[in-house]
């Protein structure tokens, strides 16, 4: 069975492979690729004849409309930039920790997320802590990241799901503790925005960021930053350009006062198909209901658990289906788990190798039969 309203024939490779590797790069819809491309070879070929002002800021503004929708939030809230990292970077050098201070993350989150922290740190004396997750995996949960936090934490910057573990955390519980010490909370939402349900306001998360091209099952080139009112209010965006006044299409080189939205922080021109892809990506998602999605993610998640983990894989996923989504990644004793994911993707089963490990990721475009035929490879693999 697949999501409600999902059709797998939008997703035709399928037909050829078994792709469980959307915590890498998602399948795209044609329906997302092919305004995208009729664009750009528009603007190719007739340059500014179907490219004016308007069709500008539409491209935009109908992006944003559409990932104010999936995240439950106020589109003024909602900045388009060209990727998680020029986003986070941009919330990190504003916000610089200095000595004294420190930001808490994870060793498990993807560089992304903590080397603009680190570079932040050489200038400014801050601590970056890392938690420890690979040493105890089941034992990493909010509780083991409090310890790592007090009155000195100027940020939490962490994952909602983590790339290379899967572990789920709860936003609401990480916004609570952060405010509890004066701290912001940073999500990366790149592992979850499109597979689990995620509203901004209810949380109480300050900043969220997620990239494109994964869950969302858009292009590369462009990412979706949520500035809470709060922190909003407060933004100064280290990076400024013709794009971050109040009425960009002035072009008056004298300055101007800032864009009162989110929009302060998209500074430049960037890829306008990319934007379309996002908007088209953002609404198919929009067309489907997350909780099922999530559950149908889940169930295949413990369908792949059961089955591993019955052929003696050691997981370093959580056990606990509560705090997981659609990513699992198993280690197989005295086995190279990365030689075995390489040896799965010859087969035929898309999967990725992880610090030793093999890493299995599904969406909505997935159904049982394919973690039935995984598992079937995966024998042959073992033998």
């Amino acid at each position: 069975m697949l999501v409600p309203g999902l059709r797998r024939s939008d997703f035709p490779a399928l037909d050829r492979f078994t792709y469980l590797n959307t915590a890498s790069v998602g399948l795209v819809p044609a329906s997302v690729t092919g305004p995208a491309h009729q664009f750009e070879a528009e603007l190719a070929q007739a340059g500014t004849t179907g490219m004016d002002e308007d069709t500008e800021v539409g491209i935009l503004e109908d992006a944003r409309n559409a990932a104010a929708s999936l995240l439950h939030a106020v589109p003024d809230t909602i900045a388009i930039a060209t990727s998680f990292t020029e986003a986070l970077c941009q919330v990190a050098w504003w916000l610089r920790p200095g000595k004294g201070q420190n930001v808490v993350s994870t060793e498990v989150d993807f560089p992304s997320v903590t080397y603009p922290w680190h570079r932040i740190a050489e200038d400014t004396g801050c601590e970056v802590r890392l938690v420890p997750v690979l040493d105890d995996p089941d034992g990493f949960d909010v509780n083991k990241i409090a310890r790592f936090v007090d009155s000195s934490t100027a940020a939490i910057c962490i994952s909602h799901i983590q790339y290379l573990t899967g572990h789920r955390l709860g936003l609401a519980e990480l916004a609570t503790m952060a405010h509890d010490h004066g701290a912001v909370l940073i999500a990366d939402a790149t592992q979850s925005a499109g597979q689990v349900p995620i509203d901004v306001t209810a949380s109480g998360v300050d900043v969220l960021i997620t990239g494109s091209y994964k869950w969302l099952c858009s292009t590369f080139g462009a990412a979706i930053c949520y500035l809470s009112p709060p922190v909003l209010e407060q933004f100064r965006p280290p990076l400024a350009g013709w794009r971050s006044t109040e009425h960009p299409y002035a072009l008056d080189a004298r300055w101007k006062p800032l864009a009162r939205t989110a929009r302060r922080m998209e500074y430049s021109t960037m890829s306008y198909a990319s934007a379309i892809a996002l908007g088209r990506a953002l609404h198919y998602i929009n067309s489907l209901d997350l909780d099922q999605v999530a559950a149908h993610n889940a169930a295949l998640a413990a369908q792949l658990v059961d089955g591993l983990t019955g052929r003696g894989a050691k997981l370093i996923t959580p056990a606990d289906p509560r705090n997981r989504a659609g990513t699992v990644t198993a280690r197989f004793p005295g086995r190279n788990g990365e030689t075995i994911a390489a040896e799965l993707t010859r087969r035929g089963i898309i999967v990725s190798p992880r610090v030793g490990s093999t890493r299995f990721s599904m969406h909505f475009y997935n159904s049982s039969d394919d973690i039935g035929h995984a598992l079937a490879m995966l024998d042959e693999v073992l033998q």
